[in-house]
């Protein structure tokens, strides 16, 4: 939208000694049932399984080679495990709650998932901050 501000993010995002990662919610109004808002709050713990999942092979392929790229890759994943796995505690605005009063079953799978991934991104994949 404003090609300046996504330059301005870019210059800090490189530049700038501090990593951002922000979770963020997304709050509707209306007479949804459970089921509706279930599967709305899964879209978000959901996408970062998909990242994490899709960045986890790419870093051993490529931090061998391009130790710098391979990093990102590594941080990429980490960040998603964590922000799966922080959205789907059940408690609070965040997704976890919805998500379990909508299908038990799903919401354990989701934070089963979610937790390996982030404790495998956290032993195996030396992410070094700085």
């Amino acid at each position: 939208m404003f090609p300046q501000g996504l330059i301005l993010a870019l210059v800090l995002g490189l530049l700038s000694p501090f990593i951002f990662a922000a979770a963020g919610a997304v709050m509707f109004m209306g007479g949804s049932k459970s089921h509706e808002t279930g599967k709305i709050a899964l879209a978000g713990p959901f996408a970062n399984i998909i990242v994490a999942i899709i960045t986890f092979p790419i870093y051993f392929f490529v931090v061998s080679e391009y130790q710098m790229i391979g990093q990102i890759f590594g941080f990429v994943c980490l960040i998603n495990a964590f922000l799966a796995t922080f959205n789907l505690l059940p408690f609070g605005p965040l997704d976890g709650v919805k998500i379990l009063r909508w299908n038990p079953t799903v919401w354990i799978l989701l934070l089963i998932i979610a937790a390996i991934f982030l404790f495998t991104t956290m032993f195996i994949i030396p992410v070094q901050i700085r």
